[in-house]
């Protein structure tokens, strides 16, 4: 008889369980739905006063628990230790929390199960404790790091390699918000460091994977270089420089170690200055792996001025006289002329240059050709002077060749005027369709359509309005409204949107 008891006793205490454990599904953003929708579900059960909330991923893998008050999704009253999971069931994050409020430990982790928070809060919200950062090849992480937090605040950063005590930076916050850099080279040898108050203060960059030393540079305290080396990635001298109370020097060398340049500073005591005399300065591109550019140097002067590309090819040769350009050579990759542009009075003259995506071809002193080029070296437009001098006529081409608009444009009587007059044709599929004359930004007759990033602008002339319309990317349309012709004066505001200029035909997003 008293087994019998027992047995029943114990069916009713499963069946009670059983009863209060209740399961809710959610679809991806944690609304209420039903189980063949539901990427999310929630088991919870009574646990005194409390409610311990378990949900899961669709497959069944446990994606949080914890002790709740109120188990209203995404408004959890949480009280005491809740732990997240990742689908493939790691640990996430485990937060403490005291009757809703965040108090106590709280610990993050990566994907791979890394350590990356690791704080204390307080019922006021602040935390102290440390986050972690790991070298990673495939992000912008080349270097491991350590963060200390006091009330919320950085207080002691360091950075470094594979070894915490070997080739590092250490950055030290005050409360007063003065900092100080330490560096450390090779081994952990000290190298010196630079402090927010005045005074000599050492900066040093370093190459990452692995972290190397870069350059090394100190400073006077009025913040004037006194010395610097750079090195390459395997370590050796590419250029040094040094400034004492005479004079000064800064002298370049290739991997071998042999020297390429050299340039003489002179010390002008009355201004406290260097001054650059005679030779070659080599400037470095920002990971020191080829020449930028090259100044030389002649009694004071710049007298040319050498542009390099990422492969040592020299783009660019610029001649100086005084201080003004006289000519300007551009070469092709290959090694081989592209063209001269001739100056006079430091404005170009005769010539062609080569500048970025533009070409422009100057005659005694007038541009009379422009092209512009895509990326991928496709003409994207071309503007030419007329036979009389007098008037542009351009041409402006889609990514794939087609014609968008031609428009002619007379010659600007002052250089300072920047606002845009012309007449302009559109084409669609080919064909001219709309025709438009624009008067310092201001539609004056007509209609014409520009594209922008978030879809189309249609502007028409309607007597003393503009009337607009604006469509998203999909066409449809999200404003229609009509604005008073005004005069053009507000163009540089930027608050009038019916205001057009050139740059505005030139933008294709397909």
């Amino acid at each position: 008889m008293k087994k019998l008891f027992t047995s029943a006793l114990l069916a009713l205490v499963l069946s009670i369980n059983v009863y209060a454990q209740e399961r809710t599904y959610f679809d991806e953003n944690w609304e209420k739905t039903t189980q063949d929708k539901m990427e999310y579900y929630r088991e919870t059960t009574a646990k005194g006063k409390l409610t311990l909330i378990k949900d899961f991923y669709k497959n069944g893998t446990l994606q949080m628990e914890g002790l709740a008050s109120d188990t209203t999704p995404s408004s959890e009253v949480f009280d005491g230790k809740v732990t997240w999971y990742t689908p493939e069931g790691k640990v996430m994050s485990t937060v403490t929390y005291s009757k809703g409020t965040q108090v106590g430990p709280s610990q993050t982790y990566d994907a791979t199960g890394r350590l990356i928070e690791d704080l204390v809060y307080k019922g006021d919200g602040t935390f102290s404790g440390k986050s972690y950062g790991y070298k990673d090849p495939d992000s912008e992480y080349y270097y491991n790091s350590i963060t200390t937090y006091e009330n919320s605040i950085p207080s002691h950063t360091i950075i470094y390699d594979e070894d915490i005590k070997g080739i590092r930076t250490e950055t030290i916050m005050g409360k007063d918000s003065s900092y100080e850099n330490k560096y450390y080279g090779e081994k952990g040898k000290y190298i010196g460091s630079a402090k927010s108050e005045s005074g000599e203060n050492t900066q040093v960059d370093y190459y990452y994977n692995p972290m190397r030393v870069s350059k090394i540079e100190k400073y006077k305290s009025d913040g004037s270089i006194k010395e610097g080396v750079v090195y390459s990635k395997t370590g050796k001298i590419l250029q040094e420089q040094k400034r004492n109370k005479k004079d000064g020097y800064k002298t370049t060398y290739d991997e071998s170690g042999k020297k390429i340049a050299h340039l003489v500073y002179q010390y002008d005591k009355e201004n406290d200055v260097y001054t650059p005399m005679d030779g070659e300065d080599h400037q470095f591109s920002y990971d020191n792996s080829y020449t930028s550019s090259i100044d030389v140097y002649q009694n004071g002067s710049v007298i040319l001025n050498k542009e390099f590309d990422e492969n040592g090819k020299l783009l660019k040769e610029t001649k100086l006289k005084d201080g003004t350009t006289q000519e300007i050579k551009y070469y092709a990759p290959e090694g081989t002329l592209k063209s001269t542009l001739t100056y006079k009075d430091d404005m170009p003259y005769n010539g062609t240059s080569h500048e970025g995506l533009d070409e422009n071809q100057y005659k005694d002193g007038v541009l009379i050709n422009r092209k512009t080029y895509s990326e991928e070296k496709k003409l994207k437009s071309e503007k030419k002077l007329n036979s009389k001098q007098n008037t542009y006529e351009a041409t402006v081409y889609d990514n794939k060749g087609a014609i968008l608009y031609t428009f002619t444009q007379p010659i600007q009587g002052d250089d300072f005027d920047y606002t845009f007059t012309a007449q302009i044709v559109q084409y669609v599929k080919g064909k001219p369709t709309y025709k438009a004359s624009v008067k310092n930004n201001t539609l004056q007759s007509g209609k014409i359509k520009l594209r922008t990033y978030n879809g189309v602008k249609e502007l028409e002339n309607n007597g003393k309005w503009i009337l607009l319309k604006v469509y998203n990317t999909e066409g449809k349309i999200v404003q229609d409204s009509k604005f008073l012709i005004n005069t053009g004066d507000d163009f540089f505001s930027g608050e009038n949107e019916t205001l057009i200029s050139e740059d505005l035909l030139y933008n294709d997003f397909e």
